[in-house]
């Protein structure tokens, strides 16, 4: 290979890092703030909860706890990408 197409060569797949790395950060972000607001979903339904039974409308709290539960699981999910996305990137890191 000619030296000028090796460095082209060279140039491009460190460019095509650079964007992979930003989009890992980018996505693991995402995953971070979506836990976030599932987590503040699921304390909401908790407090609905509360507020319905203290009305007696036991079947209303029950949903709204069931909401809380699934808010806390698709939480935990995204908690479990994001960290996943993190460390493909920090093994992405040492290897280069």
């Amino acid at each position: 290979m000619e030296p000028q197409v090796a460095r082209e060569a060279s140039a491009a797949a460190e460019s095509a890092v650079a964007r992979t790395r930003l989009t890992a950060r980018d996505v693991a972000s995402v995953f971070g703030r979506t836990a976030r607001t599932l987590e503040r979903s699921a304390t909401l339904a908790e407090e609905h909860a509360e507020r319905r039974e203290r009305a007696g409308r036991t079947e209303a709290a029950a949903e709204e706890r069931r909401a809380a539960r699934r808010a806390h699981a698709a939480a935990a999910r995204a908690r479990a990408q994001a960290e996943k996305w993190l460390k493909q990137l920090e093994g992405r890191e040492t290897e280069v």
